[in-house]
């Protein structure tokens, strides 16, 4: 499966950081576009793929293995009279 539409991942500890930076990017772009600076358009571009850089670095926790639906260890099922 792509990397950007792996469902099964956590947010991940940059999630804080990610939406910053996309928010800083995106007011930097508007910003640009409104001025017609082209040059803080392409700040706004270098920021954005700062943020999606963070994608890429290792979120330094295991993933947590789930349970098989096999196993009632815990659960115990009884049946209805």
């Amino acid at each position: 499966m792509s990397l950007f539409l792996d469902r099964s991942k956590q947010a991940g500890r940059y999630l804080e950081w990610k939406v910053r930076i996309f928010a800083v990017g995106a007011t930097l772009a508007l910003g640009g576009m409104y001025l017609n600076w082209s040059w803080l358009v392409g700040v706004a571009i270098l920021v954005l793929a700062a943020g999606v850089a963070l994608r890429f670095l290792p979120s330094g926790e295991e993933p947590e293995e789930e349970p098989e639906a096999n196993e009632t260890d815990e659960v115990e099922h009884t049946p209805e009279p």
